[in-house]
């Protein structure tokens, strides 16, 4: 009994593991992300202009969360994305990946692919072969003034 007890943990641990895992995303020279479906249409990041557009949604972003972007002097920027989970578990997401080569932290900021809404900030600082993410709390001026700027783009 015991041994079957094993074996089925390690079949639901291996299995747990590789249920899910974000899509890679790539930015072009033209600032077009690529690795999205086609349902997602338009997509593009243009991280000098702070401008994010997916499909018929664009935002500048804020001051407040452009900050990540800058705060390391040469960023090392990971786009990945996840739209293929139930939307009961989370909403479909981009998550912009922020670190530096050399550096122990980075930052991570999930937005809502369908409706560019913040989902989270979280910080990431690494420990000696341990990484550590914690939520920060993003001040509601901040988040006010982000959705005021989500607006449908025009082509």
């Amino acid at each position: 009994m015991k041994i079957l007890f094993i074996i089925l943990s390690l079949i639901i641990v291996s299995d747990s593991k590789s249920v899910h895992q974000d899509s890679p995303l790539k930015i072009d020279k033209n600032n077009n992300i690529i690795g999205l479906p086609p349902e997602f249409g338009v997509s593009k990041f243009d991280l000098d202009k702070s401008y994010l557009r997916i499909n018929d949604k664009e935002v500048v972003l804020p001051r407040c969360l452009n900050y990540y972007f800058s705060i390391h002097k040469k960023p090392n920027l990971k786009l990945s994305a996840s739209w293929y989970h139930s939307k009961e578990i989370m909403p479909y997401y981009l998550n912009f990946d922020i670190s530096q080569t050399n550096v122990d932290y980075g930052y991570s900021i999930l937005i809502d692919l369908e409706s560019l809404e913040l989902i989270e900030v979280q910080l990431s600082i690494k420990q000696g072969n341990s990484t550590f993410s914690h939520s920060l709390k993003i001040d509601d001026s901040c988040i006010q003034e982000y959705k005021k700027r989500i607006n449908c783009a025009v082509d």
